[in-house]
């Protein structure tokens, strides 16, 4: 199914560049453009992009302010925003308000092409995970109480496989935390945790897994927050050095939000004082999409 697009800017060659690289480079199709804010309002409502490009800084009401509102309407657009502007409070606050990927002007051929397909990447995993909760969702039952565990063969194939793999590749194998994030991996398949109409409370999994080991829940948790915190700063300096690397573009959108990754980056490069943040829950559940598609880099 082609991607739909709609471009926000009220630079009209910018808007014709735009529109000639997802074209021409048979990325989707443009099926709307306007130069205003509170016109991009109504054309997006209208059009249903799968994917709005949006200035930061629009006549009638800004980039920020347009998908604030949009968001308001349940809008399923994703949005990569374009600026001159490299004010940090103001890409922050954007990146907070649901922006995919922000692109500093002038804009760059190559960073366009990347960052689209990033996004379309992005929505194809969550589209998966949907999917996955889904299809789960039947074999639901009451609060960590058990089923029936996998198999050997679908525990190696499945789990271990990918799951070591993702470790390796982002260098935290050797790090007490990865095994206690396999654990809580083994604990959330074999409770059938993946339905979004049940979710699951971190601590409850942290207190399970304290109870087994005999061992402190804050210790745990710890070493989960640690390993993944080193798998953040790996990957952003992987990034720093490689930012087309396979294992940066596909680990970046699935195990963490982009936004974190890039603070991350920027504290590695010495452009700001302050450390991406991690979220375990987007860590584990970008594993559990990993442990069932397998799609990940062949490095």
């Amino acid at each position: 199914m082609t991607i739909q697009f709609v471009i926000i800017d009220d630079d009209v060659s910018i808007r014709r560049i735009m529109r000639n690289v997802i074209e021409q480079h048979g990325l989707g199709t443009v099926v709307g453009e306007c130069a205003d804010g509170l016109e991009a309002e109504r054309l997006i409502g209208e059009c249903r992009p799968d994917i709005a490009v949006v200035d930061l800084l629009l006549p009638g009401q800004d980039g920020v302010e347009l998908i604030k509102r949009l968001e308001s309407r349940s809008c399923q657009a994703s949005f990569i925003m374009i600026s001159e502007s490299r004010s940090q409070p103001m890409i922050t606050q954007a990146y907070q308000h649901g922006i995919e990927f922000y692109i500093h002007k002038p804009i760059n051929v190559l960073e366009i092409i990347t960052v689209i397909n990033r996004v379309k990447e992005s929505r194809k995993l969550k589209q998966a995970l949907s999917l996955i909760s889904q299809a789960t969702a039947e074999y639901a039952v009451g609060p960590l109480a058990k089923a029936p565990a996998p198999s050997k063969e679908e525990d190696t194939s499945l789990q271990r496989k990918v799951i070591y793999k993702v470790f390796s590749d982002m260098g935290i194998l050797g790090e007490v935390g990865a095994k206690s994030i396999y654990q809580m991996i083994q604990l959330l398949v074999e409770c059938k945790r993946l339905n979004e109409d049940m979710p699951y409370q971190l601590n409850e999994i942290y207190q399970r897994m304290a109870q087994d080991a005999q061992q402190d829940t804050k210790t745990i948790e710890q070493r989960v927050r640690r390993a993944i915190a080193k798998a953040l700063l790996n990957l952003a300096n992987m990034g720093v050095e490689d930012y087309n690397n396979d294992r940066f573009q596909t680990y970046s959108t699935a195990l963490f939000d982009f936004s974190e990754v890039r603070q991350e980056m920027n504290w590695v490069q010495g452009k700001s004082p302050y450390h991406g943040k991690i979220n375990v829950k987007k860590f584990i559940e970008g594993l559990m999409f990993l442990v069932t598609s397998e799609q990940i880099p062949r490095s």
